[in-house]
């Protein structure tokens, strides 16, 4: 059996030409709703519409390099908009980065927040740019 750590992942977003250091994972889940059949005394489950949870990206935030992502969220905004797509591949690092297995590829993916820009002059923690995003569906191959 093999596992990884979650830190042996490359998470990219098509259009931000960038490596995210967090992805919050998915979480697909399904609405149900009860019936009863009228004859029985038993209440019967049926299963919905699945749905996939708003999902977070983050990464250590470089002031020069990752304007482009501020850009790319305004313009986005703006209504210049598409859909795009997220990976999330399983890599070794050694000698050189190499996919390990199948990969998490998101579709229809949407931005829905933009979080930086935290100050605190007590800290010395790093500076994080965290993006929110919604997609429609995904495959894992």
């Amino acid at each position: 059996m093999a596992v990884i750590s979650q830190s042996q992942f490359l998470v990219t977003l098509k259009g931000i030409d960038c490596y995210w250091e967090k992805f919050s994972g998915i979480k697909e889940k399904s609405d149900s709703s009860t019936y009863s059949d009228g004859i029985s005394n038993r209440l019967y489950k049926i299963r919905g519409a699945k749905t996939l949870d708003d999902m977070d990206l983050e990464k250590a935030f470089d002031p020069i390099k990752d304007k482009f992502i501020i850009d790319w969220w305004q313009n986005y905004c703006e209504g210049t908009n598409q859909e795009d797509t997220a990976t999330v591949t399983p890599i070794v690092y050694c000698p050189r980065v190499e996919p390990i297995g199948p990969s998490l590829i998101l579709y229809g993916v949407k931005p829905l927040n933009l979080e930086g820009f935290e100050a605190d002059k007590k800290s010395n923690d790093v500076s994080m740019l965290k993006l929110t995003i919604c997609a429609d569906s995904f495959t894992y191959s």
